[in-house]
């Protein structure tokens, strides 16, 4: 298969997802009693272009390299309702600053975070899935999403503090 027909297939496999979550997010807000205005438009796909985990000033920043105003609260008001929509997670890397991922239709993700700096590495792991289910049902629970943050202290940070151990 060629290059080009790569794109053209990913392209249009992008567009079968975002179809779908706008159709998520509107039948949300309207359940909400909320419209789906051009800014929450815009927002909802400057999070579908995110890979991986981001933060809310990371989105506000992409949204204005491409030329969008949108109001801080208006972005934070979104994410929630993303996150209330079950179309994003919130990620708990740290108390500082909250983290999003997009999870609809996503398998779990776990995540590593180093508490030296902030790095965050996402790992698939079926059994994340299957420990959720097993203690879903043992206590009677319907899974909705799982979450596994892991910290630690990565290779890179050991490798810093050694040259700042070393040379200090």
């Amino acid at each position: 298969m060629s290059s080009s027909t790569d794109t053209t297939a990913s392209a249009a496999n992008d567009d079968l997802v975002v179809q779908p979550l706008c159709a998520v997010f509107r039948r949300f807000l309207k359940r909400k009693r909320l419209k789906f205005t051009t800014e929450r438009a815009m927002i909802l796909d400057a999070v579908l272009a995110k890979k991986g985990v981001f933060g809310a000033e990371e989105l506000m920043d992409d949204l204005r390299e491409s030329g969008h105003r949108v109001s801080k609260a208006t972005v934070y008001r979104t994410l929630k309702h993303l996150v209330e929509a079950r179309i994003l997670s919130e990620v708990l890397i740290d108390s500082r600053q909250a983290h999003y991922e997009l999870t609809f239709g996503q398998k779990p993700k776990g995540h590593l975070v180093c508490v030296e700096t902030n790095e965050v590495v996402e790992f698939e792991a079926p059994e994340i899935e299957q420990l959720r289910d097993r203690v879903c049902a043992e206590h009677g629970y319907d899974p909705v999403s799982v979450r596994l943050v892991v910290y630690g202290v990565s290779p890179n940070a050991r490798d810093q503090e050694g040259t700042e151990t070393s040379s200090g």
